[in-house]
């Protein structure tokens, strides 16, 4: 939450009053683990695709290669 500070009219005593801001726009985060599965699963989908200019196909290979990095 952000602190919002205001000099209202109706503040006689000339102190901010804290107001907090809440925005309904944003879901909340999901859990990195869920993210990380998702990413994987749709970039595996593509695992033997192999089409040429594929840029899912690209990605996947980018990710095989920054995967097996620590392994060569």
């Amino acid at each position: 939450m952000i602190p919002i500070t205001s000099n209202l009219p109706g503040n006689s005593s000339g102190v901010a009053g804290v107001v907090q801001a809440t925005s309904l726009c944003y879901r909340p985060m999901p859990a990195l683990s869920d993210v990380l599965d998702e990413q994987l699963s749709y970039l595996l989908a593509h695992a033997g695709h192999e089409a040429e200019g594929c840029r899912d196909c690209l990605r996947l290979a980018q990710v095989v290669q920054l995967l097996m990095c620590p392994f060569e």
